[in-house]
């Protein structure tokens, strides 16, 4: 991991070629203009966010990939503490076979390092003062120290063990956490089906629906190669609530992702600690 003498915070990139760099998410930048990324969330900050208040809050964003969402939430107020992996450390692959072959995990560094500079870049035109730790989600650095809100944006579907990824933001966060991940349509129509069964079975049923990840690996077509469940809001507002944070708000939201031509799908799962009920 680099580092400088501040401890665990990344040392300043010099990047100044866009060329260099892999956008995950559309922005615009000074003396670059637009930049196009795989998802564009321009207009839906808000809603990705759980329209959680955020001036003057010290923020963990977990997956901040190339920055949108850090440098929006600083634009609203917050100290942004962003964690991402850089290209040395390892990915959660899908080993199909039981094995992952060297030609992906290179495709993958080099996805990552592109990642990795467009933060920077991003960081440098904008005038950012937020920090980053390159850190696996299962070693988040405890020097980081203690923050008000940990954010999820679309990451525990990518991570092989969501649960242990939001303990260990939980162990360091005092207020809230925010998971925003993609709404899986079939666990929603089959419970629509659940809702019809008679009312002896149906809450057995209905729980089996609402609490079961779907397992998104196929062994067949071997893909994907980097997701692995398709969760539920009310599960995941399960996991925050063994986790301590008993205070929860669902909400749903549609976001550009570029490559469809609709808006995909999206739930917000805010949950606040019993000992702040602040909205």
């Amino acid at each position: 991991m680099e580092s400088t003498a501040q401890g665990v915070y990344a040392q300043p990139r010099s990047v100044s070629d866009v060329g260099d760099c892999h956008f995950y998410h559309t922005m615009d930048l000074p003396g670059h203009g637009l930049v196009e990324g795989e998802w564009d969330l321009r207009g839906g900050v808000d809603a990705y966010l759980g329209f959680v208040p955020l001036k003057g809050k010290r923020i963990l964003e977990v997956g901040t990939a190339s920055g949108y969402l850090c440098f929006e939430m600083e634009k609203r107020g917050a100290e942004v503490v962003a964690c991402d992996l850089s290209d040395t450390d390892d990915w959660d692959v899908v080993p199909y076979g039981g094995v992952v072959t060297e030609d992906y995990l290179r495709e993958r560094r080099n996805t990552i390092r592109g990642i990795n500079n467009a933060w920077w870049l991003a960081h440098r035109l904008l005038k950012s003062q937020a920090r980053v730790v390159y850190s696996s989600v299962y070693q988040i650095p405890k020097e980081i120290g203690a923050v008000d809100v940990a954010t999820f944006g679309c990451i525990l579907l990518h991570l092989r063990d969501p649960f242990l990824a939001l303990q260990k933001a939980a162990a360091l966060t005092k207020e809230c956490i925010i998971v925003t991940d993609l709404l899986s349509p079939i666990p929603r129509k089959v419970f629509s089906l659940a809702s019809l069964l008679p009312r002896t079975i149906r809450r057995y049923t209905v729980d089996q629906i609402l609490y079961s990840p779907h397992f998104l690996p196929d062994p067949d077509r071997r893909t994907p190669w980097d997701g692995w469940w398709g969760l539920t809001p009310e599960l995941v507002e399960r996991f925050l609530k063994v986790l301590g944070f008993s205070d929860t708000t669902i909400t749903f939201h549609r976001q550009r992702l570029t490559k469809h031509a609709r808006p995909a799908r999206l739930f917000t799962v805010v949950g606040r600690r019993q000992n702040d009920l602040r909205r």
